[in-house]
């Protein structure tokens, strides 16, 4: 018998069949699912990575759309607009704001362009564990829309009205928000082992591109932080299930729990990957490469470690703040020192940035991922200024004990700040700022993470709404803390404390339509990616066409 010949099948011998070469069946041949589908069950890097942007993108419509409703009734403050009937709505829809925009929005958005772009960036052919990294994206959007859904159901992060009903929706909106952390736990696990381990041989870590190392930084920071938010959650949630939750799950506890997420400096710990975004859409501008790369990688490791924030938690303040052995976070050292710090770094990340400039000798192109990096530059600059405003106070305290009846006056105003629209400001700069990066990243990355380029002039018309809007929600934010208005609209004792109350309104108007500008970009971009997505790329319609 010959290679070529094909031995006959043994039930066709024993039949007595022909001895002639029998014809063998293939077996079906496996089609890669389509439709929905295929989202369900895939774990293709590049798919799991697009759900990311479309979701993240559409949730922080959401959470902008949340904080146009806030800026309508800030717009009218001693009288307000009756969007909310009592104290409490306002309240609620105020944490979900901030959970919304920076748990379901900015950080998922930062692990989609991640988890699409970085193997390819380092040569792999997908992330470390692509099943973890699928799970880690459905726990966090089931977890994100039952959050949403709780929250309106009359749930939210507890209550500040005493007669406030805390029922099992307050408690859902707690677990969902548990879930959220988990998902976003996962996948940052996801990325930190896919960098650490999918790396070619010879590439150690400081040689990776600069959004590899940023989100190296990043979900390291993650890492440590997320589970410090779950185990707060599951305090609350415990002692809410308790006979008499007074502690920790009664009142509005469940939100101050996790304060200190949305604050300095944590916020920042959010936006470390629009560094390495940044980098790489900055001297792609200016048509070089990175240089000086090692300063860089440590520059954005000490940003790293100055916006861990975990310990900062004003929840476990003294109840007498005026005490001699009172601790209050705000004014402690360490927290004073790490506001000054993450100022330091980057400033020295901006000459990095312009030694890079200069050293390229050419002028850079001009595009839309490279306008918003530097609109979101300018961001993160106003962010650390407003915080470091915030701890001026205490940073210069030597001053009072030297002389306090020449410094009474400018350090009251400083006292004042603490509290104030200033720290909401602060929070509103830095988000806004890293939103602008990952933006710029998807526009710089579009083929990679969404397999065909986008609208450039769609991607142009984004620009203006989304820096001038972002610009003046958090510049009102700040100014407006100069006249005493509360960080937080829902307490409405501290309305009497506003100096210039019609200035302040006017400013809050200002907010509201940079809000609705940002929206109004946000759409913009949300509309080229669904064009994208939805288009036939040439390849496909050019062979159409032949055949």
């Amino acid at each position: 018998m010959t290679l070529t010949e094909t031995r006959p099948e043994p039930d066709a011998v024993a039949a007595g069949g022909d001895s002639g070469p029998a014809v063998q069946s293939s077996p079906d041949q496996w089609t890669p699912p389509t439709g929905l589908a295929r989202f369900l069950s895939t774990g293709d890097h590049q798919t799991i990575g697009q759900m990311y942007v479309v979701f993240a993108l559409l949730l922080s419509g959401l959470a902008l759309a949340l904080g146009i409703l806030i800026g309508i009734e800030q717009a009218d403050i001693d009288g307000g607009f009756g969007i909310f009937t009592n104290s409490n709505e306002l309240f609620q829809v105020f944490g979900l704001y901030r959970t919304t925009l920076i748990l379901c929005g900015l950080v998922p958005l930062f692990l989609g362009l991640a988890t699409a772009v970085i193997p390819r960036q380092l040569g792999a052919s997908s992330v470390a564990f692509p099943r973890a990294a699928a799970a880690a994206f459905w726990t966090w959007l089931v977890g994100a829309i039952t959050h949403i859904a709780a929250t309106f159901s009359y749930g939210g992060l507890g209550s500040v009205q005493a007669d406030a009903s805390r029922g099992q929706s307050v408690e859902l909106t707690v677990l969902s928000l548990g879930m959220i952390g988990l998902g976003l736990l996962a996948g940052a696990g996801v990325i930190f082992t896919t960098i650490v381990t999918q790396r070619p041989a010879g590439m150690d870590l400081l040689q990776v591109p600069a959004f590899s190392w940023s989100m190296l930084v990043a979900t390291g920071v993650w890492l440590f932080s997320l589970p410090v938010l779950l185990a707060s959650l599951v305090i609350s949630w415990v002692d809410m299930r308790g006979a008499d939750a007074v502690g920790f799950g009664g009142g509005d506890a469940p939100f101050e729990q996790i304060a200190w997420a949305f604050d300095a400096p944590q916020v920042y710990a959010w936006v470390i990957p629009m560094l390495g975004i940044t980098a790489e859409v900055f001297t792609a501008a200016h048509r070089s490469r990175p240089k000086m790369f090692e300063p860089m990688a440590v520059i954005v490791g000490a940003f790293g470690f100055f916006a861990f924030g975990a310990w900062a938690q004003s929840f476990f303040d003294s109840a007498d703040p005026t005490a001699n052995d009172a601790h209050v976070v705000t004014n402690e050292v360490v927290f004073t020192a790490f506001g000054l710090a993450i100022a330091l770094v980057v400033l020295a990340y901006g000459g990095w940035l312009a030694f890079n400039a200069v050293s390229a000798g050419q002028r850079p192109q001009i595009t839309p991922q490279f306008a918003l990096v530097t609109i979101s530059g300018v961001l993160l600059t106003a962010a650390v200024v407003a915080g470091v405003l915030r701890v001026a106070e205490p940073a210069l305290g030597v001053l009072r004990e030297f002389d306090d009846d020449v410094w009474r006056g400018f350090f009251d105003a400083m006292d004042d700040l603490e509290g104030s629209s200033l720290v909401t400001g602060m929070m509103n700069f830095a988000v806004l700022g890293g939103l602008l990066a990952a933006v710029a990243g998807l526009y710089h990355w579009a083929p990679r993470v969404l397999g065909r380029p986008l609208n450039v002039p769609l991607s142009y018309l984004s620009v203006l709404p989304l820096a001038g809007g972002a610009i003046l929600v958090g510049l009102t934010d700040v100014l407006s803390g100069f006249f005493d208005q509360p960080a937080r609209p829902y307490q409405t004792s501290r309305i009497a404390d506003i100096d210039s109350l019609g200035f302040v309104e006017a400013l809050n108007v200002i907010g509201l339509i940079g809000a609705i500008a940002v929206l109004g970009g946000l759409a913009l971009v949300a509309l080229n990616v669904a064009r994208s997505l939805t288009s036939v790329p040439e390849a496909e319609a050019n062979e159409g066409g032949e055949a």
